[in-house]
Parts: C-alpha cells; sequence; structure tokens
C-alpha cells in the first residue's frame, strides 16, 4: 500500500510474483475497507507516512498483517529513477514477499498515545518559545533594552505590563502577553496529564531515579523507546536516537563524523535536554562526572551529545534489569554479570 494524504495505490502479489491486481482508491475508511475485505489472513506492507496509525488499526482489524517499512533503509534498497505510486507500492510488496522488507516499529495503541500526550505538551512550549520572540522582537524595533535580566520573571512580566510603546506596537506586546498566560494555563493542563501517566508507568518511574529527567522526560522517553527488549544492546539504542558518530570507510581510511540524527529526533532531543542539566547534579560518582570530564577538553554541546549518549545506555540497563538509578557500581555477581553507570558499556 503506497498511502498518501488524499488517494493510495494498491499493488496484490502471489508469493512468487504474479500480480492479482493495481488499485488506486481514495484514501477512505470505507473504501479501503470494501477493497481489502476479500484479502482476509493476507500481509500487507506500508510506509508509516501521513495517517498511518488510522489505516494500520483498520487493516489489522481486516484480519491482514500489517508491516511497517522503514522508509529510509526502503529508499536505499529500491531506488529507481522512474517512481510512480504503483512503482512504490510494487516494491514494498516485492520485498515483503522475499524476506526483504526492512521494517519499523509498530507501536502499540497505549505507546502512541503517551507519544502524542507528550508531543502536545512540547508542542505547546514550542508556541510559547516563539510568542515570547516575538516580544523580544517588538522590543529591539523600538530599541528597547530590557532592565531585566529575566523578561518573563515577576519584576520583568510587571515591566513588560507597564511599559508605553507606540501602536501599533502596544497593542500587539498586550496580545503576545495575553498569549502566553493563555498558553501557560494549557501547559500546566498538560503535564497534569503527563504527570498521570507516569503515576501509573512502573518503568517511567523508573527513569525519574536518574538525575535530570522529570515527569516529561520520563514519559517522552518510553513512548519513544517502546518495547526496550527490541534493543539488543545500548549500542543499538544509541543508533536509534541517532546519537552515535557517522562512519565514513574507503579502503584503510576509517573517519569518523557528526552524529547520524537518524532514528526518534523526539528521544534524542529531550536526551540532550537531560545531558544540559547534569551540571547541577552531584559532584561526583554520576552521570554529571561524566559531563564535565568531557567539557573540559571539549566544549559544552560536545559535552551533551556525550552524555546523551552515555545516558542512553543508563537508561538502556535500568529498563533492562528493571532496577532504579544507583549512583555507585552495585557488586559484582560471579555468576551474573551487572553492567553499570561506569562500565565500558555505557562510556
Amino acid at each position: 500500500m503506497d498511502l498518501h494524504k488524499k488517494t493510495s495505490t494498491f499493488v496484490v502479489k502471489e508469493k512468487f510474483g504474479r500480480v492479482l491486481t493495481r488499485q488506486k482508491l481514495n484514501t477512505d475508511r470505507e473504501k479501503i475497507t470494501d477493497f481489502l475485505s476479500s484479502y482476509q489472513g493476507a500481509e500487507l506492507a506500508v510506509e508509516p507516512v501521513s495517517q498511518w496509525y488510522v489505516y494500520a488499526d483498520l487493516i489489522q482489524k481486516l484480519d491482514i498483517n500489517v508491516h511497517l517499512a522503514h522508509p529510509m533503509k526502503v529508499k536505499a534498497i529500491a531506488f529507481a529513477k522512474v517512481k510512480t505510486d504503483s512503482i512504490d507500492a510494487g516494491v514494498l510488496c516485492d520485498l515483503l514477499r522475499s524476506d526483504l522488507l526492512p521494517e519499523a516499529y509498530f507501536s502499540p495503541k497505549e505507546v502512541r498515545s503517551w507519544k502524542e500526550t507528550a508531543r502536545f505538551r512540547t508542542s505547546l512550549v514550542q508556541m510559547q518559545t516563539q510568542t515570547k520572540n516575538k516580544i523580544h522582537s517588538i522590543l529591539f524595533k523600538n530599541a528597547i533594552i530590557p532592565p531585566h535580566q529575566s523578561l518573563f520573571g515577576t519584576n520583568g512580566r510587571k515591566w513588560l505590563n507597564e511599559l508605553e510603546l507606540p501602536e501599533p506596537f502596544s497593542f500587539h506586546l498586550k496580545e503576545y502577553l495575553r498569549l502566553l498566560d493563555d498558553i501557560a494555563i494549557r501547559i500546566d493542563e498538560a503535564e497534569k496529564k503527563v504527570v498521570t501517566k507516569v503515576g501509573n508507568h512502573p518503568q517511567a518511574k523508573l527513569l525519574m531515579t536518574i538525575p535530570g529527567i522529570g515527569y516529561i522526560s520520563a514519559l517522552t522517553i518510553v513512548a519513544e523507546i517502546g518495547d526496550i527488549h527490541r534493543f539488543a544492546s545500548a549500542k543499538k539504542l544509541m543508533g536509534y536516537a541517532g546519537l552515535v558518530p557517522s562512519t565514513y570507510s574507503s579502503g584503510d581510511k576509517v573517519r569518523h563524523g557528526k552524529i547520524t540524527r537518524l532514528g526518534s529526533m523526539w528521544l534524542r532531543t529531550i536526551l540532550i535536554e537531560c545531558a544540559h542539566r547534569q551540571p547541577r547534579y552531584e559532584k561526583s560518582g554520576s552521570v554529571k562526572e561524566f559531563h564535565d570530564r568531557i567539557k573540559e577538553r571539549s566544549d559544552t554541546k560536545t559535552a551533551a551529545v556525550a552524555t546523551a549518549r552515555k545516558l542512553c545506555a543508563v537508561i538502556w540497563r535500568i529498563l533492562m534489569d528493571n532496577r532504579p538509578f544507583e549512583k555507585f557500581p552495585p557488586k559484582r555477581d560471579s555468576k551474573k554479570l551487572t553492567v553499570c553507570v561506569s562500565s565500558p558499556l555505557t562510556r
């Protein structure tokens, strides 16, 4: 299935490649249901684009096993100069029947609900930041330097409310301030929903034992990871977060570049935010010590990325062992090796 906003194209093939039908339909629940109702027990490949949540769930209810194709890997395998919706659907079909389809994670409904809750709150914070930037822009256009370091703190806000500006800037400033108040209320309500979901989730509670990870971070991380057992190692989780260095190898030359930034943007962003918070926490024996050591020989940005990668390893170990964060390494058991924060795996 080549899924698009307005139309979707289907290509149906037998196991050995004979084309049974090609069909282009309006992306409509009833029409797609009518078309697929005669293919119960079949396998269907679709890329996770557009409204895939709705249609993947709908198709699975028709007793059709849905496989989510990994968009980037499919492009690498099936690059073609001639590209149409029918060709794209045919390629997905061929990869699926040949057992060569690179699959993406098909998260359960509950996990998707956590994602949407955390992302909604994040979107409100982004709107809040945009509004604050608009206010800074108004002050800049009027050549005004704020007397307060924290413009949106108690004193700064009082100063903004009393500030006299020519029109239309006076009207714009008042409207932006009203909008900030409204967004703050929405953020507060969104955070209450996040706290409720975290309170009912044992894995999120475990993650909150790590310094720098609060309710929002915990829910976002759990939602983006899903089932931790789908990652065979901490390095796999780092790769999913896009925090591993890119590698260029040719002949006997190997060069490592910037991080790949592939995988979950949301997971990568929240881990880097948590890494930036580390200087506020314990002086030694924790992730902060690692952060400070990297920062001494490099810069703040590099230290944050390296610390986010280390946090990946810590999170992986905590969720795999189902135990809270420990500041110091636990004692080794001769029968079972426990990898902890200071182990080579987490460096």
